[in-house]
């Protein structure tokens, strides 16, 4: 089986015998034993014995004599070797017996791959990376030297292919899934003299590895996708295993693994190795280190990035008409921003993210996202889903102050293929944490923004100074990210990104996930679109009592057994005006016992602003009552 093609994997294949031609190789008196070429020629012959002989008949028959001779030759050589397994050589025996009875391929394929690693380990072993290896390089490689015969895509229909007798291998289906990388880096490692093919010693040993790990992603629908678990095979398993071999292995353990898993191994072997192979290259166990983490921000974008969506508020335009539009534009192209036409009468106003906190079509962005240029709420809210189906939504409720949004989606078609996002205790997190923000504005953008905390919220009231609230971070995060979702390194959710501070601030805001989940469902059952207030800012009593720790025994106050601590008083306010004093112990609001901070907030939005309520209070250990009515905080009251 002669190739006469200028790089044709299957001329290559047969310059494993260093370099003569086939058939002169084949009739040549046994030499001394070459590890590299033999593993190579066993290779050769599970793969394209299929070309020769097919459903118990031979198709070829110069191929399939080829096949039947390089066997005898494989157990002349190997059984003259010193360090020969007698076990190999009655498999190589029983390998010839199977090709004499023209046995199925499937079934002389998995026998060469049951012989090869003990047949290479007893020669001294076969040929392996050092290093991981460049897929960049690999690609530019094979369109300059390989492309012009095989094609761009392996499809054996390069420019050069026509005058070629037989075509070049087409690099398709089976043939391509029983291809080891290891088996392509030896079949360029050799040429074949005689014919077009040359030998491509020429290439760097890291050239070749990078041009064989590149052969591998011209598989038909290759898209990797990131196993959802299991240990990761080796480079070395990489480099040396079939597509089928590696699905095996991926299965062992996880019996529902794809072909897409597999392709990801393709291109993401660096840090498969455990650091290993990457610990042996110019960076040092440090970048061994730093793939690592690398790998893990990428597991996190593939995680969380199914639930983030666009966000677009809309208003409406009495002079709407696609005329205007692209007048207004200057836009020269027939069809316009599909964002100016999809709703007929209204135009865009403010675009963000958000993300997906159910299946039910709940969605947390923020407040400033869905207001229109004098503030109020706009009347046609845009979600788009990360595979871009677009969706009106409702506007369920509004925090302005805290800028944050609940939205939900009217009838999403099927459930998102993604897991449910995991809500973290924002309370946890730690000075140097990090934290990943992710965004997915209206269109083709993503944001994705790695920093760390810079310190936790100082309390959860929010009557005072907003920023005491919120998670302090190194986050920087483009505009478009706003409403998108803060998560830790496991990709648990600890907060949402809002609008930034009128100092033009770089950073990111962050709203920690304790206080907005419970925003989130206050806002479900209160639907409000204003912030309700009653003039007093709250503490947790487990928080006073450490404010209070080592102080002296007179300056302690008598702290109630449940409630929150008002440690200010906002003047005028509804609490100042019914004599609400800093130091009182709020118990009950509204005739409803308050555990927490939480609670407290919560009473407020579900009573509603308007609502005349009581409030039950603790004064020096005396219980009293007093009536105020929920009022709409004013904007002088809060510092940013």
């Amino acid at each position: 089986m002669r190739r006469t093609v200028a790089i044709s994997l299957g001329a290559i294949v047969l310059a494993s015998l260093l370099g003569a031609s086939v058939r002169a190789i084949a009739e040549t008196p046994a030499r001394p034993v070459d590890a590299q070429r033999l593993v190579f020629l066993l290779e050769y012959v599970g793969t394209d014995y299929d070309g020769a002989v097919r459903d118990g008949a031979v198709l070829n028959q110069l191929e399939y004599g080829e096949v039947l001779r390089f066997t005898k030759q494989l157990i002349r050589e190997y059984g003259a070797s010193p360090g020969r397994s007698e076990a190999v050589v009655a498999g190589l025996r029983e390998l010839e017996q199977s090709i004499e009875r023209r046995a199925p391929a499937a079934e002389v394929w998995s026998a060469t791959r049951r012989l090869l690693p003990e047949f290479a380990r007893t020669l001294g072993g076969a040929a392996r990376p050092s290093a991981p290896p460049n897929l960049a390089d690999g690609r530019r490689l094979w369109a300059a030297d390989c492309a012009p015969c095989h094609g761009p895509a392996g499809a054996g229909d390069g420019p050069a292919s026509p005058d070629m007798e037989p075509p070049p291998t087409a690099l398709r289906g089976e043939y391509l899934d029983r291809l080891a990388p290891r088996q392509v880096y030896s079949a360029v490692s050799f040429g074949v003299d005689g014919t077009a093919m040359p030998s491509f010693q020429a290439y760097s040993e890291q050239q070749r590895w990078d041009v064989a790990f590149f052969v591998m992603t011209l598989r038909v629908e290759f898209d990797p996708k990131r196993p959802a678990g299991g240990s990761p095979p080796t480079l070395d398993e990489i480099a040396a295993s079939s597509n089928l071999e590696l699905l095996d292995l991926l299965r062992k353990t996880r019996p529902d693994a794809s072909p897409r898993e597999v392709d990801y191994y393709r291109v993401n072997f660096a840090s498969a190795d455990g650091g290993g192979a990457t610990a042996g290259s110019a960076g040092g166990p440090g970048l061994a280190v730093a793939v690592q983490l690398q790998d893990v921000f990428s597991s996190v974008a593939d995680r969380i990035f199914p639930r983030v969506v666009g966000v677009t508020s809309y208003v409406r335009d009495p002079a709407w008409s696609p005329e205007k539009l692209q007048a207004e534009r200057g836009d020269a192209w027939m069809v316009s921003n599909p964002d100016m036409l999809r709703y007929p009468g209204f135009r865009p106003v403010r675009s963000g993210s958000g993300f997906l906190i159910d299946d039910e079509g709940y969605v947390l962005s923020c407040d400033h996202i869905v207001r229109d240029q004098p503030g109020e709420t706009v009347e046609l809210v845009d979600v788009e889903l990360p595979d871009q189906p677009h969706y009106p939504t409702r506007i369920v409720g509004t925090e302005p102050t805290l800028d944050l949004a609940v939205l939900r989606i009217g009838d999403l078609p099927k459930p998102i293929d993604a897991a449910p996002l995991e809500i973290a205790d924002s309370d946890r997190v730690q000075v140097g944490h990090w934290l990943i923000a992710l965004g997915d504005p209206p269109g083709a953008e993503k944001t994705f923004s790695v920093g760390v905390v810079s310190a936790p919220p100082e309390r959860q009231c929010y009557q005072a100074q907003i920023s005491a609230t919120r998670l302090q971070t190194s986050l920087v995060v483009p505009p478009g990210g706003q409403g998108g979702p803060v998560v830790d390194i496991h990709g648990r959710v600890v907060g949402m990104v809002v609008g930034g501070a009128p100092d033009g601030s770089p950073t990111a805001h962050v709203l920690p996930a304790n206080l907005v989940w419970n925003l989130y469902e206050a806002l479900k059952v209160a639907q409000s679109r204003r912030s309700p207030w009653i003039g007093a800012s709250v503490l947790e009593l487990p928080l006073l009592r450490k404010r209070l720790e080592g102080q002296p025994a007179k300056t302690k106050t008598t702290i109630p057994m449940t409630g929150v601590y008002i440690d200010d008083v906002f003047d005028p306010s509804p609490a100042s005006r019914v004599g609400v004093r800093p130091g009182d112990f709020l118990v009950a609001l509204g005739g409803h016992k308050l555990l927490s901070v939480a609670d407290f907030q919560t009473w407020l939005y579900v009573l509603g602003i308007g609502k005349d309520v009581q409030l039950d209070l603790v004064r020096d250990g005396k219980p009293m009552q007093v009536r105020a009515t929920i009022e709409v905080r004013p904007e002088n009251a809060t510092t940013r």
